[in-house]
């Protein structure tokens, strides 16, 4: 397992990741087909054993780099936090995320809708369940949360924004009867 807390500090280390990072961004724009540990490490002019001592594979960059990637999309709208007190400017706020960022999510995901919905769905939950609910409230972050980031995801039309809005108020409403 690679220690990369222990190399957070070491600016050479922390400099050769978003060396990695943009080079594979880069790479992953330009064809449809997988990037390779080679022609990731002949693009960033560094050697395997140094892509290896950041990330154990390829598929870990890569969901490092989503999961970063859609964290920090969330973390730029104002009103992420806001589900459950103003759940319109909630459900604004995400689908301008989503609109303002389509070619980033593009590269990111290609045409894997299903990751791209499990990625934004975690990166929100995350946001949300902080482990101290109680059950029927727990229950109704995910069914809420995630159900708008699987509602607005693949379609942002403004009835699905409407429906979407409802679905989360009337989730939040119910008294779990």
């Amino acid at each position: 397992m690679i220690n990369k807390a222990a190399n957070k500090a070491d600016l050479r280390f922390v400099k050769t990741e978003q060396l990695i990072e943009k080079t594979y961004l880069e790479l992953k724009k330009e064809t449809q087909q997988p990037v390779k540990v080679s022609d990731l490490c002949s693009a960033a002019l560094i050697n395997k054993s140094t892509f290896y001592s950041h990330y154990e594979t390829m598929e870990a960059l890569d969901e490092s780099i989503c999961t970063k990637e859609v964290e920090g999309m969330l973390e730029r709208c104002p009103n992420i936090d806001s589900a459950f007190t103003n759940t319109d400017a909630f459900v604004e706020s995400l689908v301008e995320a989503i609109r303002g960022n389509l070619p980033l999510i593009g590269t990111l995901f290609k045409n894997d809708t299903i990751r791209q919905l499990s990625v934004f769905e975690s990166c929100l939950m995350k946001r949300y369940l902080h482990g101290d609910e109680s059950p029927q409230m727990e229950m109704k972050i995910v069914f809420a949360i995630g159900g708008a980031a699987r509602l607005l995801i693949t379609n942002q039309s403004e009835e699905r924004i409407r429906m979407t809005i409802r679905l989360i108020k009337v989730i939040l409403d119910s008294d779990g009867a």
